[in-house]
């Protein structure tokens, strides 16, 4: 065991050789009974997989995945398999796709907005290539509500819409029962928008406001449009090489929104039905894995399991308690399924964890739980490299302090990892260009994270599914962390991501999640 350093907090020791002998990835591990049992399962049963973070979810549908894949490869004269796996963030696509391959396996991990956008495309008319850029999360919660079907069941008997209702446009040449130009008649018209967010109860005026502006400007015509009767060329382009309405209010305009691309296929299928044809069929996949599926909205579940073959597999896993994306609300696994269209099918719940050690995991189920009284009484950590609590006086003590100490950590464990994970944006923005002072920071957005290197500043909503060595909550505060489900959820998630050590800090009143567990005073000594 690593001595510990009187120079470093205690969260950041540098790990041991012992210590580095652990899986290398998510792959290669022995498979439990219970997870042995799950993935053998007979190729047509649905498969749902539970537990908590850590518990090996993903890890069993990516064998799961193989499993089927292999038995399906191995027909003769069959056709190639398809198969994907789905999943909410960049970050975690990145982290799959090389294990997936690893197994033998010639699938693609893809986010569910990519994937989402390539079935539109292949199987809608007119859906525009540019998505919107500048849409507030307000729309897409709007957009992402089970009460739009109330919407839809007004739309399905009407013909297909033309922008703007135009009266003297040409009739369409398009069998096509949809069109772009619907949304701009469902989120366009406040009665239909009202009426949504009647169906709703959970729907504020502010949200109709912004839906309908947003629909209105993405109907608008481009400034290039408006312009087109000009002959130079050169005259509509701004100064600074962009496009004229980039950075204004009208950048979105001609554009769509990836929630649209559900709504458009569920509209499509109504209309279909009312009709007695068959509606647009999406590309359809032999083998589908939905990891983190408890983020899905249920118009998105349903364009999922309308992509699955006759007969074909399907694989989902996730964990209620790590529930955090605010632009949509989490029902039940048994109402996931029946989106899905699976009615019937296969449950697992994994029960030993593998990759938070026993104190880390403890203290993450106490958050969920309330925390209180069930932390160490005094701060102290019940074992040596259990979770710690820092105050600082402020966020610039805080950003000094524990750039100094990465870095020392960095020269005596150039292999760690280490992740600095906060709530929002702003905060992350703010603690990487602090960190710069002291130690190489990356601040991630776009999920290209590093297996070691620079200290990686990020958000919560782009760890899901991830794990870090060395995982840093500096913004463990009232304002950041309320007591509130999600906020626990957040904080959860954040926590599970440290496979070693976990620090929790704050620069002004801790947040009441960790009630019961004594923030300590900084470490002494100048940085």
């Amino acid at each position: 065991m690593t001595t510990p350093s009187r120079s470093l907090p205690r969260w950041l020791q540098p790990r041991s050789r012992a210590e580095r002998q652990r899986p290398a990835s998510l792959i290669d591990v022995d498979l439990d009974p219970a997870q042995r049992g799950a993935v053998e399962l007979p190729a047509e049963r649905a498969l749902l997989v539970l537990g908590e973070a850590g518990h090996g979810k993903t890890t069993v549908a990516l064998h799961r995945l193989a499993h089927v894949w292999r038995g399906l490869a191995d027909r003769d004269g069959e056709a190639p398999v398809r198969a994907a796996v789905i999943v909410p963030s960049e970050g975690l696509a990145r982290l799959l796709q090389p294990l997936v391959r690893r197994l033998g396996v010639d699938v693609e991990a893809i986010t569910y907005d990519r994937w989402a956008a390539a079935q539109a495309r292949r199987a809608l008319r007119d859906v525009p290539r540019r998505e919107s850029e500048t849409a507030l999360p307000l729309v897409a919660r709007f957009k992402r509500d089970p009460a739009v079907r109330v919407a839809l069941a007004e739309l399905a008997p009407r013909a297909p819409a033309r922008i703007d209702d135009d009266p003297d446009a040409p009739p369409a040449r398009s069998r096509a029962l949809v069109r772009r130009a619907d949304l701009q008649q469902l989120f366009g018209d406040r009665s239909l928008v009202e009426a949504i967010a009647r169906a709703s109860g959970s729907v504020t005026s502010r949200m109709i406001d912004e839906v309908i502006d947003h629909t209105r400007v993405q109907f608008s015509r481009a400034a290039e449009d408006e312009w087109d009767h000009v002959t130079d060329r050169a005259r509509l382009v701004a100064v600074d090489r962009r496009a004229m309405d980039d950075g204004t209010a009208a950048a979105d305009a001609g554009s769509i929104d990836v929630e649209d691309y559900a709504i458009l296929f569920e509209l499509d299928r109504m209309r279909a039905d009312r009709r007695g044809v068959p509606a647009r069929a999406p590309r359809l996949y032999d083998v589908l894995v939905l990891d983190e599926a408890q983020e899905m909205a249920p118009l998105e579940l349903a364009l999922v399991g309308r992509s699955l073959a006759p007969g074909g597999t399907l694989v989902v896993a996730g964990d209620v308690h790590q529930q955090t994306d605010p632009t949509t609300a989490f029902l039940d696994w048994e109402a996931t399924m029946r989106e899905l269209g699976c009615a019937e099918y296969a449950a697992v719940e994994l029960e030993i964890g593998y990759r938070c050690p026993p104190a880390i995991a403890s203290i993450a189920r106490r958050i969920l739980a309330g925390g209180g009284s069930g932390f160490a009484a005094g701060g102290e950590p019940a074992a040596e490299f259990a979770p710690v609590a820092v105050a600082f006086d402020s966020e610039r003590d805080l950003a000094a302090r524990l750039g100094h100490d990465i870095a020392a950590l960095q020269r005596r464990d150039p292999r760690a990892s280490v992740a600095v994970i906060c709530r929002s944006p702003l905060t992350a923005r703010r603690m990487a260009e602090a960190l710069r002072a002291k130690v190489p920071a990356r601040l991630v957005f776009d999920g290209r994270f590093l297996a070691r290197g620079p200290a990686q500043v990020t958000i919560v909503d782009e760890v899901k599914g991830l794990e870090f060595d060395f995982v840093l909550v500096p913004d463990a505060t009232a304002v950041e962390y309320p007591d509130t489900p999600a906020a626990r959820r957040a904080l959860y998630v954040a926590a599970t991501r440290a496979r070693h050590q976990l620090l929790f800090a704050a620069a002004s009143r801790p947040t009441p999640l960790l009630a019961g567990l004594t923030f300590l005073d900084p470490p002494r000594g100048g940085v």
